[in-house]
């Protein structure tokens, strides 16, 4: 059992070459599309990360919505190396980290926020990506 028994979070399935992804809950139940279920094979499969994790934050919504809120901004810092680093355009680095970086959380070792019945949400807004001087000159 999960620290919260009501933890949602996108789960792997499959082997590495054909990975799929399912949906469970903290009482090892699964997301079939329209209910929790005990049985993995009635659970809705995803062929990708980005659309279970949309479905995940869907769900999370639904559970914590109405709740008052509070924000944070933390700073990211991203490093770009290469041979010709300069011949990169901001733009190509965008397409590649909308498509390869993961922002989650480990809610299922600590659950979904700091104490019962809270819930931590992380989100990266790509669009604010802006060139900073590096304060070193190699890799």
């Amino acid at each position: 059992m999960s620290k919260n028994k009501d933890v949602i979070m996108v789960r792997y399935t499959g082997a590495d070459h054909a990975r799929r992804f399912v949906i469970q809950r903290g009482d090892f139940k699964y997301w079939t599309g329209d209910e929790w279920d005990k049985v993995l094979d009635k659970a809705k499969v995803f062929t990708d990360h980005k659309t279970a994790q949309t479905t995940c934050a869907a769900l999370q919504y639904q559970r914590y919505k109405g709740k008052p809120i509070r924000a944070f901004k933390v700073e990211v810092n991203i490093v770009l190396a290469a041979d010709e680093v300069s011949e990169i355009t901001q733009e190509a680095l965008l397409k590649y980290l909308s498509c390869s970086l993961r922002l989650d959380m480990e809610n299922s070792l600590y659950g979904d926020g700091p104490v019962e019945g809270s819930f931590v949400q992380a989100r990266m807004k790509l669009s604010s990506l802006q060139e900073v001087e590096p304060t070193r000159k190699k890799f």
